[in-house]
């Protein structure tokens, strides 16, 4: 499988204007760049063939140029620059899309959820984890979380989807990656009654998938992962604590 990572320019956070940034996937930690981190896991990845990074190639090619297929140029849309992406892939079928502020995943990691999805029939897999695995091996992170009836789950930042969805669905794949943080707001894109279950506890994952399939067209499944580190992106300077810790402690383990 082929892999595109996302490193446009966002709306400014506190940390980027700190640091004098334009763009999140430049902010160093340890005297590398978030995206870096991104781009080393799908190296190490058995199951990614080619890497394409779409943001801005004057900034990012002095760090990452030698180690992927190709940097493409960004635009302000999210979306766009998927379709980029796509169509430098044009033979694909599909693809996997990653944020460029996820530094803790791993090849590892990245394997362990395409084989996952490999086991389903879908258009669309998106990771989902528990907030109890999240929180015994991250205490100290914050995250978003919805109460489904198989438990309480956080969505990740990454996502396998195949290109017909994508061409059909553009505006609400734009919806759905603004909303990526917050399952409860997925919930409300699925129409009152599936809200009415979700306020109840009542609704289930494959009632989710279900419906979802009826918006989009095309068959959706959400997988559940037991790997946090898809889910810890880089958003304040709580989530830079955490994730330079960690960081640190692998690297004097190794």
């Amino acid at each position: 499988m082929n892999a595109l990572i996302l490193a446009g320019k966002q709306n400014g956070s506190k940390l980027e204007i700190n640091n004098e940034l334009n763009n999140k996937a430049l902010l160093l930690i340890n005297e590398i760049p978030l995206v870096e981190y991104v781009v080393n896991a799908l190296i190490e990845a058995k199951e990614i063939q080619n890497i394409v990074v779409v943001g801005p190639e004057y900034d990012l090619a002095p760090f990452i140029e030698k180690k992927v297929n190709k940097i493409l140029e960004a635009t302000e849309s999210i979306i766009k620059n998927i379709e980029i992406g796509l169509d430098y892939f044009k033979d694909d079928y599909k693809i996997l899309v990653l944020t460029s502020d996820i530094p803790l995943i791993t090849g590892e990691i990245i394997d362990r959820f395409i084989k996952k999805c490999e086991q389903y029939d879908a258009f669309f897999y998106y990771p989902i984890i528990t907030k109890e695995i999240i929180l015994q091996k991250y205490p100290q992170t914050i995250r978003s979380y919805a109460t489904l009836k198989e438990g309480i789950f956080c969505g990740g930042n990454m996502a396998i989807f195949a290109r017909p969805l994508f061409e059909k669905n553009r505006d609400l794949l734009n919806e759905l990656y603004e909303k990526r943080k917050d399952l409860k707001k997925y919930v409300g894109l699925l129409g009152l009654k599936f809200m009415v279950k979700y306020l109840l506890k009542s609704l289930s994952i494959e009632e989710i998938e279900e419906r979802a399939a009826e918006i989009i067209g095309y068959p959706a499944k959400g997988i559940i992962i037991e790997d946090p580190e898809v889910m810890i992106d880089l958003d304040k300077l709580s989530d830079y604590e955490l994730i330079l810790q960690v960081i640190n402690q692998k690297n004097r383990i190794n």
